[in-house]
């Protein structure tokens, strides 16, 4: 059987982007070795750049990318492992519409905000986050809440729906 060209890839919405529970835990855990933030606001503040690039050991390897500059640099990467982090949950689908293949997402931290609500003590969402991932639901893309990687996972949209009730 021929081995699938696609890396394997995890994706993380992490308001914090980088810092010590993805640099340790989780780059061991997926044993990972590439590491890319994408958020055009970062993107946009060199010294953030810069800031993040600082944060990471020497043997990984961080980008931080715009939108746009990632799916132009998603069609040319050819790596086995690949962390994609972004900081708001409407990147992930913005993503997901330039053609990176986004099938599932570990939503790791989001800061409570005025007018958010606590779906766990790390994840905060307010209204247009609740649209955005309705919107993410419907695009078939799985969403779970998992600090570190011996934690159980949640599955967001049935989280959700048992809230409601």
């Amino acid at each position: 059987m021929m081995a699938s060209l696609e890396p394997d890839l995890f994706v993380r919405v992490d308001d914090r982007l980088i810092h010590g529970q993805v640099v340790t835990t989780w780059v061991k855990h997926l044993s990972t070795r590439v590491i890319w933030v994408v958020s055009d606001r970062a993107r946009a503040e060199p010294i953030e750049v810069v800031l993040l690039k600082s944060s990471v050991p020497s043997d990984l390897a961080l980008e931080v990318f715009s939108l746009q500059e990632a799916a132009c640099a998603w069609s040319r990467f050819s790596g086995r492992r690949l962390m994609l982090l972004f900081e708001r949950l409407e990147d992930v689908i913005q993503a997901f519409d330039l053609s990176i293949p986004v099938h599932s997402v570990n939503l790791g931290g989001l800061r409570y905000r005025p007018g958010s609500v606590a779906l766990t003590k790390a994840v905060y969402v307010g209204e247009q986050d609740s649209h955005t991932l309705r919107c993410m639901e419907n695009r078939g893309i799985r969403t779970t809440i998992q600090l570190l990687p011996h934690d159980k996972k949640i599955d967001v949209y049935e989280f959700i729906r048992g809230k409601s009730r």
